[in-house]
């Protein structure tokens, strides 16, 4: 049985250049954005040195600066964007701290799973917020490849997000999580980008819910939808939302009971 890693504290800086990098080649290469589906696992890693110090914010100042980092990017180093971009990096770093924070409370029952549930929350907030159309989503770093994700009809265009977290946690697991690669999960990550793909791009034909169709339901109204996607809208990131407020209620029960 692998060992877990554990990984020298200095290495984060390692995780947070390699993070940045992963991030920012993927949403400036917006015509073939392959490296945003690895660049979110060296921050997992991260949050497991994190995880166990007392405060849950040590090392995620690093999350926040890549996540910051990134999103300049993705703005196409806009500088009047720039109030807009910290106050994302901090809503999504706070996934992280989510994370760090519950499982100080609740131990290693909880899996790395749980950020995947905190930031789809996250991205419902946005879609629930004022200025959502300024907003930011993880699926818009596909934007561009519609043909990638036409099998988002049932899911919602949020799914792209939850497809593209997935992957990045099994790349986490496969080069992080143990003292050496499982080459299986790297093998198995791969896998989870191609299935999707070729099936989308080779064998199905309707397009899929796009940003703008997303909107129209939580907004602007200005597009007709299909009723079937009008009575579900985004149902994945509205179940991880009351699934992420569950293990936070759950987490801050426990931290009370364990003070007392």
């Amino acid at each position: 049985m692998a060992k877990k890693n554990n990984t020298p504290s200095q290495s984060v800086w390692i995780l947070f250049a390699t993070s940045t990098l992963l991030l920012s080649a993927g949403w400036l290469m917006k015509s073939f954005p392959v490296f945003i589906f690895a660049g979110l696992a060296p921050l997992f890693a991260i949050s497991d040195q994190a995880k166990d110090k007392e405060s849950p914010w040590n090392h995620l100042e690093l999350i926040l600066l890549s996540l910051a980092t990134s999103l300049f990017c993705a703005r196409i180093f806009d500088t009047a964007q720039i109030i807009p971009i910290l106050a994302q990096s901090i809503l999504f770093a706070l996934a992280f701290a989510g994370y760090t924070f519950s499982y100080q409370s609740l131990g290693s029952r909880l899996g790395k799973f749980t950020i995947l549930f905190f930031w789809l929350a996250l991205e419902y907030l946005m879609l629930k917020l004022p200025w959502r159309q300024d907003s930011i989503f993880l699926a818009d770093a596909l934007l561009l490849k519609t043909s990638w994700w036409k099998w988002n009809t049932s899911l919602g265009y949020l799914g792209v997000s939850l497809w593209m977290l997935t992957v990045n946690l099994f790349f986490y697991l496969g080069f992080y999580k143990y003292s050496t690669i499982n080459w299986y999960l790297i093998a198995f990550s791969i896998l989870l980008i191609a299935c999707p793909l070729i099936y989308s791009v080779y064998f199905l034909e309707t397009p899929g819910i796009n940003r703008e169709q997303m909107m129209s339901v939580y907004g602007t109204g200005e597009l007709t939808v299909s009723e079937n996607y009008k009575n579900r809208a985004e149902f994945i990131v509205r179940t991880a939302t009351w699934v992420a407020v569950l293990i936070l209620l759950l987490a801050i029960v426990k931290n009370k009971t364990q003070k007392k």
